[in-house]
């Protein structure tokens, strides 16, 4: 895994590098670099919620991590991750066998603001129209799947804390 120290806070660059180290040689379902979808969640994040905390965009970078490469808490935990952001990516992940909207309509309920910015923000890149167009299928994907849950997930975050 990365080496870092592991009661430090790591900055949003080192945990980018996590990241990077992470997904090397990923592609995404277009055939384009993994860290480009990590990067644009980040900003969806920064841009919507300015107020957007250091372990949500921690998590914003690292949202992936469990589910898509070797990963694991203990080993983001050694990286130097927080065990907030690690909570955050361990909540964004979606469990096996799970079904995908009961799964999203639990994070909702859960009222973990953290937990559904990072979560939106990572559906919003899913939905992005320039995005959509490169993968053949993706219109009814986004219409089944995503913006379903992207109504879910926001009535979630409008609820009263």
């Amino acid at each position: 895994m990365i080496d870092s120290p592991a009661m430090e806070t790591l900055t949003e660059t080192q945990v980018r590098d996590v990241a990077a180290a992470l997904h090397a040689n990923q592609v995404d379902k277009a055939g384009r670099p993994y860290i480009e979808h990590l990067e644009r969640v980040v900003r969806i994040l920064k841009d919507r919620w300015p107020s957007a905390t250091p372990d949500e965009i921690a998590a914003a970078w690292l949202h992936d991590a469990i589910e898509d490469t070797g990963a694991t808490p203990a080993s983001l935990l050694a990286a130097g991750v927080s065990p907030e952001t690690i909570r955050i990516i361990e909540a964004v992940t979606r469990p096996p066998d799970s079904i995908y909207l009961d799964w999203i309509a639990g994070l909702a309920s859960s009222g973990d603001r953290s937990v559904i910015r990072v979560k939106l923000a990572d559906n919003q890149d899913n939905r992005d129209p320039a995005r959509v167009a490169a993968l053949p299928g993706a219109a009814e994907t986004v219409a089944t799947r995503y913006e379903p849950a992207r109504r879910l997930l926001d009535e979630g975050l409008a609820r009263p804390e």
